[in-house]
């Protein structure tokens, strides 16, 4: 596998900054769960040199008319803070500490424009880097005994809960996957040998970090997967890849047998829920902090609660009723365990409206995209990440620490970024 400048930047026009810009972008989905606050850093890292060239940037997007194609993303990448300050108006309450996670989605509208202008090639960096993640991950997490103690046995690292080390070993799971080359005559095989070890050491991590909310997400992924690779894979090979994948889980389920307990335990705790016989499990917490989060907003839909000021509410009778002392001071400390509830809680309406935009428009900007051949890649990993956010945000919060905005940013200004690019081409030709 030889690696040349040209494989991650398109541009013609050679620059001493070319490789530093590639090797912190690469190294943000490198060390994105193995290495504390990393990813925050590389934000600053590639917003020193967009910032430096941002005019030249912006002016050279508006001469080749894409500002009209970044806009719908630049708006999205806006609306978290956007939806704090709203509320924090409503409320004439003011606090900074909110802003923290959102700015970093913001900051890295610059780095978009300078991606765009120096033509990265942000997928095949994902490519490279994912399964490298993964890997590296194996040893990471065996190196801290006190923390798999900790979590009786489920995956984290000391900076990661398992919650979140499940959903984005899902994340880099997906790139391993999506990432992979299917057209035969573009096959190399060294390189597949190494996405596929990539997603192998993914779907181990994953599944040993008994994060059952990332779990339900695989089908889908896999779906999805079929469905962009079905031109280029007969249904004969796709049975056979999804036999192999179905025996790959068994083996690993014979491997870690904990793996069926959880999925089984799920299973009771949302049907005993259900019927009302046991409603203080994992999953059925969980539930009921979802109706506690929506009792909550419609009191108080326009203006939301900020971080805490719903505590005020927790014991009246119509949350008190149906909830018990331990949901309620779990949705306290921890929240409501769903992006959308947990932002329609701080924001309001302006909340749930920024959650939505953070899915939906980077999703159909990919889907409209996905068969453009000079942004293909790009597309399918967009598709397979925010469908990974999507499926993970109903039983947890994807996207409220600074290191998970931090990730989102960078992500999307890159993918957006080489999409733009391809639709510019695309119109010259």
């Amino acid at each position: 596998m030889a690696i040349s400048r040209n494989q991650f930047i398109e541009n013609d026009q050679a620059s001493w900054l070319d490789w530093p810009v590639i090797i912190v972008t690469a190294s943000s989905i490198i060390g994105y769960l193995s290495v504390r606050s990393w990813t925050n850093i590389t934000v600053f890292l590639l917003l020193l040199p967009a910032l430096t060239v941002f005019k030249c940037a912006w002016l050279r997007a508006r001469a080749q008319k894409q500002i009209t194609s970044a806009l719908p993303l630049i708006i999205t990448m806006a609306l978290p803070v956007l939806a704090i300050l709203v509320s924090q108006i409503v409320r004439q309450e003011w606090s900074f500490k909110p802003y923290d996670g959102p700015s970093r989605i913001l900051l890295c509208i610059p780095v978009l424009f300078y991606f765009l202008q120096i033509k990265l090639n942000f997928s095949k960096i994902v490519a490279f880097s994912a399964p490298i993640a993964l890997l590296i991950l194996i040893p990471v997490v065996y190196s801290h005994p006190e923390t798999l103690e900790r979590w009786i046995g489920r995956f984290a690292t000391p900076a990661v809960d398992p919650t979140e080390f499940g959903t984005y070993s899902l994340v880099l799971t997906a790139f391993c996957l999506f990432g992979i080359e299917t057209e035969p005559d573009r096959l190399n095989l060294k390189f597949l040998a190494y996405q596929i070890s990539g997603f192998l050491a993914g779907i181990y991590l994953l599944l040993g970090s008994g994060t059952r909310g990332s779990w339900i997400a695989i089908p889908p992924l896999l779906v999805l997967w079929a469905v962009l690779n079905r031109k280029n894979l007969p249904p004969k090979i796709l049975k056979h890849l999804g036999l192999l994948v179905l025996a790959g889980i068994v083996l690993i389920c014979l491997v870690m047998p904990y793996t069926l307990d959880r999925v089984f335990s799920g299973i009771y705790e949302l049907s005993s829920w259900l019927n009302g016989s046991n409603t203080e499990t994992s999953a059925g917490l969980r539930l009921t902090m979802w109706q506690i989060s929506w009792e909550l907003f419609k009191h108080n839909p326009l203006q939301g609660y900020g971080d805490h000021n719903f505590k005020l509410y927790l014991d009246t009778p119509w949350i008190s009723s149906f909830a018990s002392i331990e949901a309620r001071e779990t949705i306290l400390h921890n929240g409501p365990h769903n992006e959308l509830l947990a932002n329609l809680l701080r924001s309001g309406v302006m909340g749930g409206i920024s959650v939505i935009g953070l899915f939906m428009v980077p999703l159909t900007v990919c889907w409209r995209n996905r068969d453009v051949e000079k942004s293909k890649y790009a597309c399918r990993l967009g598709l397979a990440y925010i469908t990974s956010l999507v499926l993970c945000s109903l039983s947890s919060e994807v996207l409220t620490f600074k290191y998970t905005s931090s990730f989102y940013g960078l992500v999307i200004a890159g993918i957006s970024a080489q999409i733009i690019s391809a639709q510019t081409q695309l119109s010259r030709d």
